[in-house]
């Protein structure tokens, strides 16, 4: 088996507020390689998830600010990029659900994540639950540790 496969559609998650750059360029250069499409793609927690009827506050008007706010910062980070997107979308929800939604709907073929190397993270791998789940090819890229 030593055919390359042709990537017609990469998708990459991003966690904004992590050192999403060598995860970005590497989804880049893959997308240059193959003349792919490229969309981006970043997953908020869901607010609704957090808190309860107990707690006084307008859970949907914040979501939607938190969404905004979001989208602008992504939006200006992809401005930077210097190969054509397809699409940059910004959700909120379960990360492995929404990541396989957006995989069906976009006909993406592979998938570029990030993952931390650390002893939490082996017992609760957004990576190991994508592994299992995912109907494209996956790469996923260790995060260097902090020192």
């Amino acid at each position: 088996m030593n055919q390359e496969h042709d990537y017609q559609h990469v998708l990459v998650a991003l966690d904004i507020n992590d050192d999403f750059q060598p995860l970005l360029q590497r989804a880049i250069t893959i997308a240059r390689r193959h003349n792919a499409k490229l969309s981006v793609l970043h997953v908020d927690i869901n607010l609704r998830d957090l808190y309860t009827e107990m707690v006084d506050i307008d859970v949907e008007r914040v979501q939607r600010k938190v969404l905004s706010e979001t989208k602008n910062k992504l939006d200006t980070i992809l401005a930077g990029i210097n190969y054509p997107l397809e699409r940059s979308m910004v959700m909120c929800g379960d990360l492995v659900e929404e990541i396989n939604q957006v995989i069906e709907a976009q006909n993406v073929d592979l998938l570029v994540c990030g993952h931390h190397q650390s002893f939490w993270n082996l017992l609760a791998s957004a990576a190991r639950q994508l592994m299992n789940t995912v109907t494209c090819d996956l790469l996923i890229i260790p995060f260097s540790s902090k020192k």
